[in-house]
């Protein structure tokens, strides 16, 4: 593989940091994760613009004092995640258990049988979301965004096989998830961003918001019941709860575009709950509601690289 020197530079520079990171005493690595965080935060104007229109949508009787205290703490928490993946890989390398840190609560009460889709949003942990559903399946499919350095994207989709997830490219990545779901598995998403092209307009926290579509029209032609959930953050470091909300089933009526404006609604209310469970752990960073949004009008099922 023909490598460029500055990813290599890249490559290294961050498994040193994040190596680091994971095997300081957990209050000092989660501790300088945090303060880099909130100190970007402080240092983009345009963040903090976003944070504030997506906050006032969210909490409209809130001061934007208080606004920003949330996007500020929140940011903080964006930049323990890596940390979070480092840790679960090695907690998994040593034969460990999922449950030693992440609360699953009898989750046979709350999961339907396989084949089904899980989708959570940029809340607390996302990457120990996707791991823990994984391994409470046996194994998962999900699809994410491909990483540029090619040593980077490597190391990442190993530490996430090793959990049991298999992490298809955005670009074509919908056709195996399909596929895996066809075959009585599980498949994963995180669906709270903006869909630059094909998205269906619906109301997110009140706003209309150009949302993803893949996983709602896959829920609908193959019937696929979807659990809306994520893995929260209990204290600062590297310690979970998994919440859900109800699970959301699908009920075509035949009409395709007005079933999956539907669907996709009852996906946003669902994902509203879960946000608002811990909303000083969430991604209101987001440009959430750019102009310019395209809408879906027929054709595929979203298999482009669209979400940001």
């Amino acid at each position: 593989m023909n490598v460029r020197f500055v990813d290599r530079v890249v490559y290294f520079a961050a498994r040193t940091a994040i190596g680091i990171a994971s095997r300081v005493p957990e209050r000092i690595g989660y501790g300088i994760a945090a303060a880099l965080g909130r100190l970007y935060f402080r240092c983009s104007r345009r963040r903090q613009q976003c944070a504030l229109r997506f906050l006032r949508a969210a909490y409209p009787q809130m001061s934007d004092r208080e606004r920003l205290r949330i996007g500020r703490v929140a940011t903080g928490n964006i930049c323990k995640v890596p940390i979070d993946m480092a840790k679960l890989t090695r907690l998994l390398a040593r034969g460990g258990n999922i449950r030693e840190v992440v609360d699953v609560s009898k989750p046979e009460r709350v999961l339907p049988q396989k084949p089904y889709l899980a989708v959570t949003a940029h809340l607390g942990s996302w990457e120990v979301a996707a791991v823990t559903m994984a391994q409470l399946a046996g194994e998962a499919h999900g699809v994410a965004r491909t990483f540029k350095n090619p040593l980077l994207q490597r190391w990442i989709l190993h530490n996430r096989l090793s959990g049991g997830l298999h992490i298809h490219p955005r670009r074509g990545g919908i056709k195996p998830l399909a596929h895996a779901l066809r075959d009585g598995g599980v498949g994963l998403q995180v669906v709270d961003q903006h869909q630059r092209a094909r998205g269906v307009i619906a109301p997110f926290f009140g706003q209309p918001a150009s949302c993803e579509r893949a996983a709602s029209s896959l829920a609908l032609r193959g019937g696929y019941p979807v659990v809306v959930g994520g893995a929260i953050r209990v204290g600062h470091g590297f310690s979970f709860r998994m919440v859900y909300a109800p699970l959301l089933v699908p009920a075509p009526t035949g009409d395709r575009d007005r079933d999956l404006l539907t669907f996709v609604t009852a996906m946003n209310e669902r994902l509203e709950w879960l946000i608002q469970q811990a909303p000083e752990q969430y991604l209101w960073i987001h440009d959430r509601y750019r102009e310019g949004a395209r809408p879906a009008v027929g054709g595929d099922d979203g298999d482009g690289d669209d979400a940001e």
